[in-house]
């Protein structure tokens, strides 16, 4: 074997590992923020070699609900100036204008 086939058996293993890699584990990566992480690495590492095995946790890392919804897309609308603050703040992060607590709205945040 000469050095030039060395050189290419390498830079294949390495570009393969560089792109293959994240494929392989892409459902891991989608539901690392979700409620059921661990099962779907799990299931990703031991059966993810099979088609079914890979499909069925990407799908599942798709549908999953976020571990704190609160974080995600929920936010509280404040009356003084209209603007959509974080979930879960007491004042409004543009005004200083005390928020309501049950002011959290989803329509709120979709106009933003």
């Amino acid at each position: 074997m000469d050095n030039v086939t060395l050189v290419r058996i390498i830079s294949g293993v390495l570009v393969a590992s560089v792109f293959l890699l994240p494929l392989y584990v892409l459902p891991t990566i989608l539901a690392w923020k979700k409620t059921h992480r661990m099962p779907i690495l799990l299931l990703n590492l031991l059966l993810g070699w099979t088609l079914l095995g890979w499909v069925g946790p990407l799908v599942w890392a798709l549908v999953d609900t976020p571990a704190n919804p609160s974080q995600f897309g929920a936010a509280a609308f404040c009356s003084n100036c209209g603007k959509n603050t974080p979930a879960g703040a007491q004042f409004c992060s543009s005004c200083g204008h005390p928020l309501v607590q049950n002011a959290v709205t989803t329509a709120g945040a979709s106009r933003a």
